[in-house]
C-alpha cells in the first residue's frame, strides 16, 4: 500500500491501526498520529501481544524494516499491510514524541 492511500483512509476516518517498526528514537522524531511504535528489533517481544483478529499497517522509514516485520507478523498468521516506501512517502503531518504502545 501506498502512503498516500493510508492518508486517504485515515482522513474518511477509517479505523487503522498503525504499527510503526522503527526504533524508539526514530519514533520519538516524528511519527503519524496514532501509530503504536513496536520495534522490529524487539518483534520477539511484542508480537504474540497483537489481536490476530485486526488488521495491521505496518511502516517505518522507507519500507525495508517493515517489509521484515509484516513478513514475521504474516507467517503467525496476521493479516498486515506494508507501506511500501515508508515514513518517507507520508503526504501528512507528523507529530514528535511519545513512545506508546
Amino acid at each position: 500500500m501506498k502512503a498516500s492511500a493510508l492518508k486517504r483512509q485515515m482522513d474518511f476516518e477509517v479505523p487503522v491501526n498503525i504499527v510503526d517498526v522503527r526504533e524508539r528514537d526514530e519514533f520519538q522524531e516524528a511519527h503519524i498520529a496514532g501509530a503504536r511504535n513496536y520495534p522490529l528489533s524487539e518483534i520477539s517481544e511484542w508480537i504474540e501481544t497483537l489481536d490476530p483478529e485486526e488488521e495491521y499497517i505496518v511502516l517505518c522509514r522507507s519500507g525495508a524494516r517493515s517489509t521484515q516485520a509484516t513478513w514475521q507478523m504474516e507467517a503467525k498468521g496476521y493479516k498486515v499491510v506494508n507501506i511500501e516506501d515508508g515514513l518517507m512517502s507520508w503526504p501528512g503531518e507528523v507529530v514528535k514524541g511519545g513512545n506508546a504502545q
